[in-house]
């Protein structure tokens, strides 16, 4: 006859053994959750929510204004004396132009000025009212190698000088102006496609040489940059380029003065594509259209006008443009935004289109 063996058990009925397995796997997965990375950056504790609601702008009037020379998109674009001045980007074909072409949005014309000296993508402006400064970017037709060229536009002459190249060559890294001090910082390495957090400066009041400042947080391309009060934000952008895009949720801004970077709230949803429509307005930073590829569900090409306020710390949607477009170039002028140009999906086709909306008067 059998033995049957008694087994102790949990008042619960549960054998110790099953218990003891539960007790080894709820230990697991603690000590797995706190050993998965976060993104690979220190959360600043200030941070607040990424997106504020009920801020939210009257419904915009937009209306057709003289279109773009021809439909590009991936342009770089700088505000002078209430025009847009809009450099290269990519044709139809993905070939990289090198015209420069104005809009006057009091006369609603367009004007052609003296071609670019190289055919240049993925590049910011720096604006300082008399000069325009450009640095790196992907040179001629997609895909195109990465370059350090570094450029100087003078406006009133309408000519270019080169200036001190990058220490390495980057392509879709942010550059800003504060006080008589270029900053480059992100972008993409010589393969296209290896983020860099590299942070360089230079000195223009006679300097000669970038110099070494405190690296970017979370490495990436594709980023766009703005200047306000006297800070650098950079904002968005791509893990990768060529192989696997990756649009991320990523905002940092650093202090000249203290030399340090510091974790903002990031938008609501990975977002690229904005760097020539991103915009300094009332003490606030303006975001038009762009992508969100990394967001679920997936919204890929947006239409959405997504703005930040620094002293909230928070994003919320305030507009929208009639259609949905990536890498567009857009300005505030005169009260009036106005948006040129971009693709209709990613990227292809492009549009030259021109389309103007008066701001709200508070806004």
């Amino acid at each position: 006859m059998a033995t049957i063996e008694a087994k102790e058990s949990f008042p619960d009925g549960m054998p110790l053994g099953i218990h003891k397995l539960l007790d080894k796997y709820c230990m697991l997965l603690i000590i797995v959750a706190l050993h998965i990375p976060t993104t690979g950056r220190t959360e600043d504790p200030t941070a607040a929510k990424s997106i504020s609601k009920g801020d939210a702008w009257p419904a915009l009037e937009w209306k057709k204004a003289a279109p773009s020379p021809f439909a590009r998109v991936e342009w770089t674009a700088a505000v002078v004396d209430n025009k847009i001045y809009l450099f290269g980007g990519f044709t139809e074909t993905l070939e990289a132009s090198n015209q420069i072409d104005v809009y006057d949005p009091a006369s609603d014309s367009w004007t052609r000025k003296k071609d670019m000296p190289t055919r240049l993508t993925h590049l910011n402006p720096a604006n300082d009212g008399k000069a325009i400064w450009f640095a790196g970017g992907f040179k001629g037709k997609h895909p195109g190698p990465v370059t350090n060229e570094v450029w100087k536009y003078d406006i009133a002459s309408d000519t270019w000088t080169p200036g001190p190249p990058l220490p390495e060559r980057r392509a879709g890294g942010g550059l800003a102006l504060v006080g008589r001090k270029l900053h480059y910082f992100g972008g993409y390495k010589a393969d296209r496609d290896t983020n860099a957090g590299d942070h360089w400066s230079l000195s223009l009041n006679g300097g000669k040489d970038w110099q070494r400042e405190a690296d970017m947080p979370d490495p990436r391309g594709h980023l766009s940059s703005a200047v306000l009060d006297g800070k650098i934000y950079a904002l968005g952008g791509d893990y990768g380029h060529d192989i696997t895009q990756i649009d991320v949720k990523s905002c940092h801004r650093f202090d000249p003065a203290t030399k340090k970077w510091n974790e903002i709230a990031s938008l609501p949803q990975g977002r690229s594509h904005f760097e020539s429509s991103t915009l300094v307005h009332k003490g606030r930073i303006l975001i038009v259209g762009g992508r969100c590829n990394s967001s679920q569900p997936l919204r890929n090409i947006v239409d959405d006008l997504l703005q930040y306020d620094p002293k909230a710390n928070a994003w919320h949607v305030v507009g929208a443009m009639p259609e949905k477009l990536l890498a567009p170039a857009a300005a505030i002028i005169s009260g009036r935004i106005v948006v040129t140009g971009g693709g209709l999906n990613n990227p292809r086709p492009l549009t030259a289109t021109t389309r103007i909306a008066q701001l709200p008067v508070d806004k």
